[in-house]
């Protein structure tokens, strides 16, 4: 495993590359790290060259100075591929990380091969909308962290780990021990961009071959989010993954069928042979 920091688009960025083969860059969500990764490094890492960064205002990055959006967020992905001499990878992004790789195939549609937008979305919600300016109101005035985690959690994870009273507290903690917590600024900033997205006009120039993957219990963006996303990309499959954990959060609560979903469509000799299987 290689890491460092470097200087890209104006921000220190701190990225892990793990593994040998084709370059795959991952893109973590709101307020959550490289580490966030942790389920699918291994298991990609024994096909590709997986590149994890932290985002801009989070983890071992830096903190930004000002107002931003996505777009710019999109533009520090590909300087670190310039700094790391990646000229073109596969692209995967949850969450706010979807977002940031829609702008990144936009804005340098060279640069991506294969795309995987997974529990995410084309244009901000009134729902999504509300749902952020709650929780960074909560983050503003929670500085001990301790009720922040909880007002995400039923919005983030399954029924079935909502049922779990040993599941729920380990994520907790989790949660709450994070080795570089984000800040209450650099938080609003990155919600404050989020709350700014609309590239749903302007998906119809995408080139790469696009998965779209959600699963049917995710609340935060569901299902119909995703359904809307795939029809405006030219091509694009869309996959609902189903069952126990099948939650916003599912590339962690079902992490093998995260996993095979994205390992299955990246290594695809067609981009639809998965669909005959």
């Amino acid at each position: 495993m290689k890491s460092g920091l470097v200087v890209a688009n104006d921000q220190e960025l701190y990225y892990e590359v793990h593994g040998k083969g084709k370059p795959l860059l991952l893109i973590q969500g709101l307020g959550v790290d490289s580490s966030g990764w942790a389920m699918q490094i291994p298991v990609f890492a024994e096909q590709f060259q997986v590149i994890v960064f932290d985002n801009r205002d989070v983890g071992q990055s830096s903190r930004a100075g000002g107002a931003y959006d996505v777009a710019d967020m999109a533009d520090d992905a590909a300087a670190l591929m310039d700094s790391l001499k990646v000229e073109r990878a596969h692209v995967v992004g949850v969450s706010m990380g979807g977002l940031i790789a829609q702008e990144l195939v936009l804005r340098h549609p060279q640069k991506v091969d294969r795309l995987v937008l997974g529990c995410t979305f084309g244009k901000i919600s009134t729902s999504i909308a509300f749902n952020l300016r709650v929780w960074s109101w909560i983050k503003q005035r929670d500085s001990e962290n301790e009720i922040f985690p909880l007002a995400g959690m039923p919005w983030t994870v399954s029924r079935e780990l909502l049922g779990n009273a040993s599941g729920v507290n380990q994520m907790l903690l989790e949660m709450r021990s994070q080795p570089f917590p984000q800040s209450e600024e650099a938080y609003a900033r990155q919600v404050a961009a989020t709350s700014r997205f609309n590239a749903k006009d302007r998906l119809g120039a995408v080139e790469a071959e696009t998965l779209v993957l959600v699963g049917e219990q995710d609340i935060i963006t569901p299902p119909w989010m995703s359904r809307e996303l795939a029809e405006a990309i030219p091509g694009a499959v869309l996959q609902v993954l189903e069952g126990k954990g099948s939650a916003h959060a599912f590339m962690w609560e079902m992490r093998d069928a995260f996993n095979g979903a994205v390992l299955d469509f990246l290594t695809a000799k067609k981009m639809k042979e998965k669909l005959s299987n």
